[in-house]
Parts: C-alpha cells; sequence; structure tokens
C-alpha cells in the first residue's frame, strides 16, 4: 500500500482548470520532488493532498484513509469539518511562509498543535526540543519569530510540522521566501528528513536539490503530471520535449 495515492484529482478555479486528472503514487520513506513552471498546479495538489483544497473530482489516500471523506461501499460521504482536521494533523505542511505566531516563542509555537490534540506537555515538550536541536536550533526555544531569520523561522515551522509526528509531510517551495544565502540550511534540514526515512512531498524550484535528494521527479505542466521518473532519467535523459526545455531554462 502507497503512504499517498492520487487517482484522478480534478481542480478548477472560476473556470479556469489547475488539476486535470492527476494520478500519483508515493511509497512510505519515498522522497517525491515536483517540479514546474508558476501555474502548473503544483502547490494546489498539495494543498489538495491535505484537503485545505477540496478536490472537484478524484481522491487522495494517506496510509489507506481517502482525505476528507468516509467510505460507504463504492461511495465517498463528506466528513464534518472537526474529522477532516484530525485526518489533516497526520499530513504535514510547510509553507512558503512560515506562519509562526508573531505572539508566541519558539517552544509556544511547536506545542501548540500537539497540546491542543491532547498531548501530554512533558512528552511533547522533550519532543520538541529534540527537534529543535535536529534543525540546528538548540537552545532557541525562548526565542520569538521576530528575533529569527528567515531561515531560522523556516526551520522551526519544520520542527512543528514534525512535532505532530505526521504520517508524511508536503513541502510547498519552502525556500522561495530566504535570501538565497539562507536556502542552504534549509534543504539542509530537508536533506536531513530524507536520509532518515520521512515521506516527502516537495515542490522546489531548486533542481539541484532535487537531483541529490530526490527518490522521484516529476514534472508538471497545465494541471498534468508530463512525465516522472528517476533523477537520474528526468535529469539526465528526459522523454518529453516540454520537460527538456523546462529544465535547459532553469539549470
Amino acid at each position: 500500500m502507497s503512504a499517498i495515492e492520487i487517482r484522478g484529482l480534478r481542480k478548477s478555479f472560476g473556470g479556469r482548470v489547475v488539476l486535470d486528472g492527476v494520478d500519483l503514487d508515493v511509497q512510505q520513506g519515498e522522497v517525491v520532488v515536483i517540479l514546474g513552471p508558476s501555474g502548473s498546479g503544483k502547490s494546489t495538489l498539495l494543498r489538495c493532498i491535505n484537503h485545505l483544497e477540496r478536490p472537484d473530482a478524484g481522491y487522495v489516500r494517506v496510509d489507506g484513509d481517502v482525505i476528507g471523506y468516509r467510505e460507504s461501499g463504492a461511495v465517498l460521504r463528506e466528513l464534518p469539518p472537526a474529522a477532516v482536521a484530525r485526518q489533516r494533523a497526520r499530513i504535514g505542511m510547510v509553507f512558503q511562509q512560515f506562519n509562526l505566531f508573531p505572539h508566541l516563542t519558539v517552544e509556544e509555537n511547536l506545542l501548540e498543535g500537539p497540546l491542543a490534540a491532547g498531548a501530554a506537555r512533558t512528552e511533547v515538550t522533550a519532543r520538541g526540543r529534540e527537534l529543535l536541536a535536529r534543525v540546528g536550533l538548540a537552545g532557541r526555544e525562548d526565542a520569538y519569530p521576530s528575533q529569527l531569520s528567515g531561515g531560522q523561522q523556516q526551520r522551526v515551522a519544520i520542527a512543528r510540522t514534525l512535532v505532530m509526528k505526521p504520517a508524511a509531510v508536503l513541502l510547498d517551495e519552502p525556500t522561495s521566501a530566504l535570501d538565497p544565502e539562507l536556502v542552504g540550511e534549509v534543504l539542509d534540514v530537508v536533506r536531513d528528513l530524507a536520509s532518515g526515512g520521512q515521506t516527502l512531498v516537495v515542490v522546489t524550484h531548486e533542481v539541484g536539490f532535487a537531483r541529490d535528494v530526490a527518490d522521484t521527479v516529476v514534472f508538471m505542466e497545465d494541471g498534468r503530471i508530463v512525465e516522472s521518473g528517476s533523477p537520474s532519467a528526468v535529469f539526465g535523459d528526459p522523454r518529453e520535449e516540454r520537460t527538456r526545455a523546462f529544465l535547459s531554462a532553469v539549470r
């Protein structure tokens, strides 16, 4: 069973088709990197995986459960918002913007979600501090977001996602809001997650990162998957002309 199974996913906004029948499987512990031009549907695909956007058609299954719906035979019935929120807690999401609460310390930002879900404070505090050390921010638990650089804030956002023990982590261009000199420190954290066996789906324009870390590279355009395969196949010998044109422009 795939960690993430996507079938026939479609989504439109105001008559504009953004996802046009996307099928994708992500295996447990696999790192899938999604490339493509702006407007190709990459971010919308991530938002449909954790049901921040409700698909118009198709479904997403994570660890065997259809996200946003209850299966009744062959029929899918919408879940109430509270049940969707419980499902979403199992799918970590790291956005382009850091989305930290500015009035809370780093540690308070990390504890907010798991404490609201009923976790024991002692346990989650220990886990939060372990994760801060893992992302290179040991000792910064009492700092406020305004006291951190953009790269540090994004690393806190990653730790905040991991403290929920997600089945998979979705990263939507996690370095796009950073100054160039800060990109490397965030990508190093993502590399560490990948080497540790965390299931990851990453939207990025960092081709070198994709080449180094991905198990599977997916190229999207116009809401469709144009090509997918190993980094050596997609970067070394792409089958599709559109993939070749895109890679020649971004390399």
